[in-house]
């Protein structure tokens, strides 16, 4: 825990400074721990200490502290020796003077090598770029455990990322089974503020267990969180979008109006202000992670090449955040992990996921064996398929892979929870109009036996977003098997 002092960072006594210890220890390539556990030596007057976990921090301390560590300021100290002892050399003309004087000098370039030698060992690798911290920005890292390797990584992320926020948080979700809950108790860990002086930071502890200390007010933190899980959501959903335009079309939209158009081409079914925003940047992200991938796919209904492609990719960046990847890029990539759906025969649920992250899980009505097992894709979004909203097949209906089998409503609620339709997913209309916003067209669907908790899994406030363009369908009759 720490608290604010003038415009400096008190740290509690040396409890806190354990866990960071641990942490180095198993992780000492981490410059910004070394950094945190030099700043709680300085503030209990431990100057030795402090200097050598500065000098670990390397660059790290130098751009929090803007100047150089206590290592660089010792090397430049025996360079500046050394060219004293040389101006001394050129001046003095006596024999004896100059052999002395070239002594001293080759014992301080000795000394200068020696520095220089340790300094390679200890900072070998290269600083983050510098960026200008927003103000205003909220940032999350999610962590699946409270091990001290995990919290390192989070740390970092949210501390000395290129990207860090004015407001960093470490959170960690409920787990259910092989899942995390999206909706579940979030558990909130610590928090990073950048405080307006530069380079001055202030770290609050929200479990005792973890710092030994007493903890923080999380109320602030816990508020920003819950408006960051809405944003978070609105840029799945949109990542998704792009991705699958990309897929169909071989091109990248060039703004969001290329995912807003009316039927058969809704990608998504509106937008929302934050989207507009974040649409530019976006695209440059998934340019990035995409390159190297496959291209050239063909426009229009899904092949099964093409949702074996899908597939593979998207499983692929399922698992993005597990792998070898640095804290940041990790965090960026599952933050765009595409969102799929999952329906479990057994349980009767019908979830949208990213990754290992259950964000929505809903009661559905089946078909028992009439409803096929296997991997699909959306392949047409269509409101009101009856030509009305109370039809047999409710308000929205999502085609799954050009066959007659869909996503849609009922006009029968009794039949949600029980296999009692020709085949298709019935869903009760709260629960369909949003899943309809929330996932776009080309959304990967997998049906199986299993796999599911059984806990339905929706917010208070449902994901929006107000519709654009005209998504009916009137030339055709639809005779999905309901």
């Amino acid at each position: 825990m720490t608290r604010k002092k003038g415009d400096e960072i008190e740290m509690e006594p040396i409890r806190n400074s354990e866990h960071l210890k641990e942490y180095v220890k198993l992780h000492p390539e981490n410059r910004m721990a070394w950094y945190l556990l030099g700043k709680q030596y300085e503030q209990q007057g431990r100057a030795a200490k402090a200097n050598y976990c500065y000098i670990q921090a390397g660059d790290i301390y130098e751009a929090y502290e803007q100047k150089p560590d206590p290592l660089s300021e010792a090397q430049e100290q025996v360079r500046a020796q050394a060219e004293h002892a040389m101006e001394w050399l050129r001046k003095e003309r006596q024999r004896r003077i100059r052999w002395r004087a070239a002594y001293v000098v080759a014992a301080i370039l000795v000394l200068a090598v020696v520095f220089s030698i340790s300094r390679s060992k200890t900072s070998n690798v290269a600083a983050p770029a510098e960026k200008p911290v927003s103000m205003s920005a909220v940032g999350v890292a999610l962590v699946d455990s409270t091990t001290a390797g995990e919290l390192g990584d989070a740390m970092q992320q949210l501390m000395a990322g290129d990207d860090r926020a004015a407001l960093g948080i470490a959170a960690r979700l409920q787990q259910d089974g092989n899942w995390r809950n999206w909706n579940g108790t979030t558990e909130l860990l610590f928090a990073v503020e950048q405080l307006p002086q530069g380079g001055v930071m202030q770290l609050s502890w929200y479990e005792s267990r973890l710092c030994n200390c007493s903890p923080a007010d999380a109320t602030k933190s816990y508020a920003a969180y819950g408006d960051w899980t809405l944003e978070q959501e609105q840029r799945w959903t949109l990542a998704s979008g792009i991705r699958h335009y990309y897929n169909r079309t071989s091109q990248w939209p060039a703004s969001v109006d290329d995912l807003v158009k009316p039927y058969p081409n809704n990608y998504m079914a509106g937008d929302t202000p934050m989207m507009q925003t974040i649409f530019e940047p976006l695209v440059t992200e998934l340019k990035r992670e995409m390159k190297g991938q496959e291209t050239g796919k063909a426009t229009g209904a899904a092949s099964t090449n093409e949702q074996s492609n899908d597939a593979q990719s998207e499983d692929d960046q399922g698992k993005a955040g597990k792998g070898n990847a640095s804290p940041q890029a990790s965090a960026v990539q599952w933050s765009n992990t595409p969102l799929q759906i999952r329906v479990d025969k057994t349980t009767h649920r019908l979830a949208v996921v990213s990754g290992d992250i259950i964000i929505r899980s809903y009661k559905v009505g089946l078909g028992g064996d009439r409803t096929p097992e296997g991997s699909f894709l959306i392949s047409e979004k269509v409101r009101n398929p009856n030509g009305r909203e109370d039809g047999p097949f409710g308000s929205r209906g999502m085609t799954l892979s050009d066959t007659n089998y869909a996503i849609h409503g009922t006009d029968e609620p009794n039949s949600i929870g029980v296999d009692d339709s020709l085949g298709c997913i019935r869903m009760d209309r709260e629960d369909l109009e949003e899943l309809y916003d929330l996932v776009p067209l080309g959304t990967k669907v997998t049906i199986s036996q299993g796999g599911l908790p059984a806990s339905v899994s929706v917010p208070a406030e449902r994901f929006h977003l107000e519709p654009k363009q005209d998504e009916t369908n009137p030339r055709r009759t639809y005779a999905w098997l309901n």
